[in-house]
């Protein structure tokens, strides 16, 4: 019998009317768009995958129209082709095709695992399958350190026993509310981390990273911009602690090994929905293991994204952490199920096959800003 061939595409660009927030003081508040696409496939079946846009001032349009820009290609495929159709989708000259192809490559994942029974991570996983993830509540911007203060109490009360800050981003503000967060908490284990956006200098990123060091924190997440080679060499060289990229500006495989080959980062650090879907993913999580390193993976965003970054940590077992965007339902809109910590702080591997993510278009529905349909 012949595999499925993809007969519909439909594209989605939804502008959910949640809070927004920032994550530095030099940045506005965010519009976070959910970019969803549905495969459609000859015997009925149906892929799903979402990705999450964060723009200033209004939702974002250019990975909505990059998406449509390589639907054409995907059409008429069959489902037991998926690395031709990787590979076919990296030649193409598609503005933004890291992120369409990724997008394209979750669905027909979540498609083929379907197809299988499968949640995900045991379709990709190769018996190093994990079956929970610790969670790290990762902060919004607050304007004073009190503000962060009550966060950290009320994401602790909720079960996480992790938490990354996202500070202000400027030097002497972010020392002194490091400062306070040592002696707030000075008496409980709590696996920390600080993620300033790339906006310190060199000079800054050392001293805040000794700081962190005498602090005992866990890893310091892009100081500088990912670009800077040679800055994160000498952060790494000089500091106890695992500094991290951003993951979004360099959002490549061989990039992202190189970094790690040359000491430039301690971990890697990418999202599925961005550095090519799984077929890249997989690729990363084990170079990053023949390394010996940790993988540090994005998982901010709607549910949806967040199903595909938690399959991939599942599918290894070199990924110490889901990230996980807090308050978080905001999040969960328009999802079925979602995820969240439970009593010890993890999350659970999802049992259902696919992504095992269901979304609820009645609500999604009035939010859609932008659709599109290609058929056979």
């Amino acid at each position: 019998m012949s595999a499925p061939i993809v007969k519909k595409i439909e594209l989605f660009a939804i502008g959910p009317n949640g809070k927004k927030i920032s994550w530095s003081s030099f940045l506005g508040p965010m519009s976070e768009a959910m970019i969803v696409t549905r495969l459609t496939f000859d015997n009925g079946l149906e892929g799903i995958a979402g990705l999450t846009t964060y723009t200033e001032h209004e939702f974002d349009q250019t990975t909505f129209q990059s998406a449509a820009l390589m639907s054409p290609f995907i059409l008429g495929r069959h489902l037991d082709e998926i690395p031709e159709i990787h590979q076919d989708m990296q030649g193409k000259y598609v503005p933004l095709k890291h992120i369409s192809s990724s997008l394209f490559d979750i669905a027909l994942h979540d498609a083929k695992a379907k197809f299988l029974n499968l949640p995900i991570y045991k379709m990709l996983g190769a018996g190093a399958e994990q079956q929970k993830v610790r969670a790290y509540a990762s902060s919004p911007v607050f304007d004073t350190i009190e503000g962060y203060l009550t966060y950290c109490h009320e994401m602790l009360a909720q079960g996480f026993n992790a938490i990354k800050i996202h500070p202000p981003c400027v030097y002497d503000i972010d020392k002194a509310l490091v400062e306070a967060l040592n002696i707030e908490f000075a008496e409980q284990d709590i696996g920390w981390s600080l993620d300033v956006d790339a906006n310190y200098t060199l000079e800054e990123a050392l001293k805040m990273g000794q700081l962190l060091d005498e602090y005992e924190w866990e890893f310091f997440e892009e100081p500088l911009p990912d670009s800077n080679l040679s800055g994160y060499q000498t952060l790494v060289a000089n500091l106890k602690l695992d500094v991290i990229s951003g993951g979004n500006s360099l959002p490549h495989p061989h990039l992202i090994e190189y970094g790690l080959k040359h000491a430039c980062w301690n971990r890697s650090r990418f999202d599925v929905t961005s550095i090519g879907g799984f077929t890249n993913a997989n690729k990363v999580m084990q170079f990053t293991q023949a390394h010996n390193c940790l993988a540090e993976v994005q998982s901010w965003g709607y549910t949806l994204t967040q199903a595909a970054n938690l399959h991939i940590m599942l599918a290894h077992n070199n990924c110490h952490y889901f990230e996980q965007a807090a308050p978080y339902e905001k999040y969960e809109f328009g999802a079925k199920q979602v995820f969240r910590p439970d009593a010890d702080g993890y999350i659970q591997a999802p049992t259902r096959p696919g992504l095992g993510v269901d979304l609820d278009w009645e609500r999604l529905t009035p939010f859609i800003y932008q659709s599109r349909e290609f058929n056979l």
